[in-house]
C-alpha cells in the first residue's frame, strides 16, 4: 500500500475529475506544465505535513495536518479571472462532500486562495486553493490511516 500522502492526493484527483470546466484535465503533480490542450485544468500537490505526537507509547500515533494545493489553471485572456473563479467554485463544491480514503472520511478545509501568473506559451493564469486535511497514523505504519 502507498504512503497516506499518495492515497490522499489520488483521492483528491479522483474527486475533482469530471468537473464541468476542467473535465478530465486533472494532474497530481506539482511541476506539470500545462499546454494548450490541457487548459483549463487542475494541478494537485502537497505543500506540507505538520505532525504532532499524540501518544507516548510505542508505536507512537501521529496527528497530521496535511496542506494541499489545488491550482486552477486557464489560458490568459479576457475573462480569465471569471474562469478561474468558476473553476474554484466547482472545486470547492466538489470537496465539500469530503474524501474517503481507505474507508476513512477526511474533510478538506479551505484555508486560502491566491492568484498567480505563469509566463510562457501560452501564458496561464492560476488560482491556487489551499486545503488542510487532518488525519492520524501510527509511526510504524505511515501507509495506514487510523
Amino acid at each position: 500500500m502507498s504512503h497516506t500522502h499518495t492515497q490522499i492526493r489520488t483521492a483528491m484527483a479522483t474527486a475533482l475529475t469530471g468537473l464541468t470546466t476542467t473535465g478530465a484535465r486533472v494532474y497530481a503533480n506539482r511541476l506539470y506544465p500545462l499546454d494548450t490542450a490541457e487548459l483549463p485544468g487542475l494541478r494537485i500537490y502537497l505543500d506540507a505535513d505538520s505532525l504532532t505526537p499524540e501518544t507516548i507509547h510505542a508505536p507512537i500515533t501521529y496527528g497530521h495536518e496535511l496542506t494541499l494545493s489545488v491550482e486552477a489553471c486557464a489560458r490568459a485572456g479576457s475573462g480569465l479571472d471569471d474562469t478561474l473563479d468558476q473553476i474554484a467554485l466547482e472545486v470547492e463544491t466538489a470537496l465539500a462532500a469530503g474524501l474517503t480514503v481507505s474507508g476513512k472520511y477526511l474533510e478538506p478545509v479551505l484555508t486560502a486562495s491566491q492568484y498567480d501568473d505563469e509566463p510562457g506559451s501560452p501564458p496561464v493564469g492560476v488560482k491556487r486553493l489551499t486545503f488542510s486535511i487532518a488525519y492520524f497514523t501510527a509511526g510504524n505504519a505511515p501507509q495506514t490511516l487510523i
